[in-house]
C-alpha cells in the first residue's frame, strides 16, 4: 500500500501541482478496501472542500491511475469505482446488493497471459459478477422464516 508522501511525489513527478484537493483525495483513498465510487469520494471531499468538482475527482483519479497508485473500475454501467490497491487482482460485484470486493488472482497470472498471448501484458482487469455469500446467506435465512403467523 502507498503513503500520502508517495502519492504526492507521484503527482509531482508528472509535473503537476500538489493542491489541497489532490492531497484530500489521496487521504480519502489511502488504504481503502471498500472501492468507493466517484460519487462517494465527491461527497466525502465536499465536507472539507466545498468547491470541489467531479472533474477534479476524475482528473486526480486518472493521474493516480497513470502513476500506478490506483485502479479505476468500470465494473457496473452506472458508476465508476476506485481501488487504491494497484497490485493485480480481480473484482467481484454482487448483482443483488452491489457490493464490490477483491478476489485474488493466482500468482504469475500476468506472466502466464503474457506467455500465452505473446504480448507484453502490464495490467489486467478481471470483473466477476454473481450473488455474494452474504446475499446467499440472507436468502437462505429468509427461506427458513415462517411465511405467516399461524396461531390456531
Amino acid at each position: 500500500m502507498w503513503t500520502i508522501e508517495e502519492g504526492t511525489e507521484k503527482i509531482r513527478s508528472k509535473g503537476l501541482k500538489i493542491t489541497s484537493q489532490r492531497v484530500g483525495i489521496l487521504k480519502i483513498l489511502k488504504g481503502r478496501k471498500d472501492h468507493p465510487s466517484a460519487e462517494q469520494v465527491f461527497r466525502e471531499m465536499k465536507k472539507d472542500h466545498p468547491t470541489i468538482s467531479f472533474a477534479t475527482i476524475y482528473s486526480t483519479a486518472q493521474i493516480l491511475e497513470d502513476t500506478g497508485l490506483l485502479q479505476i473500475l468500470t465494473i457496473d454501467g452506472h458508476r465508476v469505482f476506485f481501488d487504491p490497491n494497484p497490485e493485480p487482482h480481480a473484482h467481484y460485484r454482487c448483482r443483488k446488493c452491489g457490493h464490490v470486493f477483491d478476489i485474488p488472482l493466482p500468482p504469475g497470472t500476468l506472466k502466464k497471459i503474457t506467455e500465452a498471448s505473446g504480448e507484453m501484458v502490464e495490467s489486467v482487469q478481471v470483473y466477476c459478477y454473481g450473488t455474494c455469500s452474504a446475499c446467499i446467506s440472507r436468502e437462505r435465512e429468509k427461506d427458513r422464516e415462517p411465511v405467516g403467523n399461524s396461531k390456531n
